[in-house]
């Protein structure tokens, strides 16, 4: 309990200590200690005992002592000791007084206040599956053997981790046969849902210690862990949408397998056509069979030509867009996008105008990238006029409109008014191809 202040007069001692003396500093709040004064000291972590050498240990002072106990006392005994060997022995020395020296298990629960702990697990039951109204009738009668809210819910946390725990632990030899069937059952409901309730009773204690009126505090922590028990499992949302997404996907892949496998078969029947006839009629069936292929591959040929035509040949400002992407002129493609106001567009002639403070070299560089992909001279002028939006002032004009639409939609209008501060952020397009 020293003051900064007098940890500070003590520094110099403690740099020059006399020789026959030592200094032995206990604290449980480590982080309170000044740094000079830690730095100057060795420091022995003390951890806490577990509950078998604790219980070992308390049972062996019984002996020694001629104090009979029931083994269900020691363990709670322990228990509410929280590994503190002290704490243990002062409450074993209130129990010894109080059943002279004959320790039950009855009186020591009532002596530490958790008196009728069946009862809080029939409430953690009855909070699980939504039956708020019979919930709320327990915690009343909870409450009137003499019990306080707080510890009703830090009874409820405890369930809440003692079940969490026996999904990865399984058994707990701590706890007795019945407490542990039942605490097996909780734990079936599975981990999701405990961790949830877990966190509603974490908060639930903060609320509690600075509520008005406890007992009120405490009943708006059963009705919230009987309606959190019913919300449903995030991974369940995912799954679903796992699902329905895979259907779509697949659909889309019926659909868009259609062409591609009538044009394997007409390939195929071409292929077995010309191994027929020519073990049949010989030299002139080949020759056809033979001309229907290479129509088909020359089809294809000129397509592909007509294509590049196009692409070589931009007859839009968003032709010569999706040139630059295509050539890997990304830097340029952005720069065009978000500083360039389009004026006029003819063959191998551009107009533009650049926003305020951007660089002209825009435009050189627009010339030279066009000749090098085109092979042929294009002409970038700049001017003042006015012009066109730019391509990304009209993707925002057309996406808030899509915006304004979809907030038309019922069932969005119905989010909307549950949650007046969303916002939509983006549109996706999951059109099939």
């Amino acid at each position: 309990m020293l003051s900064n202040a007098a940890f500070n007069a003590l520094l110099k001692t403690l740099e020059e200590p006399p020789q026959n003396v030592k200094f032995i500093f206990a604290t449980t709040e480590i982080k309170k200690i000044p740094a000079t004064i830690i730095s100057r000291c060795q420091k022995f972590d003390l951890q806490r005992v577990d509950l078998k050498t604790l219980s070992n240990h308390l049972k062996k002072i019984c002996q020694n002592e001629n104090i009979s106990f029931e083994n269900g006392s020691i363990s709670h005994i322990c228990k509410a000791s929280e590994g503190s060997v002290r704490d243990a022995l002062s409450l074993l020395d209130q129990a010894a007084s109080l059943c002279s020296d004959d320790i039950k298990e009855q009186i020591v629960l009532n002596m530490l206040g958790l008196n009728g702990y069946e009862k809080n697990i029939e409430l953690f039951e009855l909070c699980l599956s939504n039956q708020c109204s019979k919930a709320l009738k327990v915690y009343d009668e909870i409450l009137q053997n003499g019990a306080q809210p707080l510890q009703i819910i830090s009874n409820l946390l405890e369930i809440s981790h003692l079940a969490s725990k026996m999904n990865v632990i399984k058994s707990d030899t701590n706890m007795s046969e019945y407490i542990q069937k039942k605490i097996s059952e909780i734990s079936a409901n599975g981990l999701p849902k405990l961790v949830r309730l877990w966190q509603i009773l974490i908060k639930s204690i903060e609320e509690l210690k600075y509520a008005p009126n406890e007992q009120q505090a405490g009943s708006m922590a059963i009705i919230k862990l009987c309606y959190g028990s019913s919300l449903p499992d995030p991974s369940q949302f995912l799954e679903k949408i796992s699902e329905q997404t895979n259907a779509q996907s697949e659909n889309k892949q019926t659909k868009v397998s259609e062409t591609p496998n009538f044009q394997k078969k007409i390939i195929k029947d071409n292929i077995t056509y010309y191994k027929e006839e020519k073990s049949k009629n010989g030299q002139t069936k080949i020759s056809d069979g033979l001309h229907s292929k290479d129509k088909l591959s020359k089809e294809i040929t000129i397509n592909n030509e007509k294509k590049l035509e196009n692409f070589k040949n931009p007859k839009s400002f968003e032709d010569i867009l999706d040139l630059l992407l295509k050539n890997r002129e990304s830097l340029l493609h952005a720069q065009l996008i978000n500083n360039v106001h389009l004026i006029s567009f003819e063959e191998r002639s551009i107009k533009l105008r650049l926003k305020f403070k951007s660089d002209k070299e825009i435009l050189q560089n627009l010339s030279f990238t066009l000749e090098k992909i085109t092979k042929t001279k294009w002409n970038v002028t700049y001017s003042e006029e006015e012009g066109e939006k730019t391509i990304v002032e009209k993707q925002n004009i057309k996406l808030n409109e899509q915006k304004e639409q979809i907030k038309t939609n019922p069932y969005f209008a119905e989010v909307f008014k549950h949650f007046p501060q969303a916002e939509i952020t983006s549109i996706e397009d999951k059109k099939s191809n």
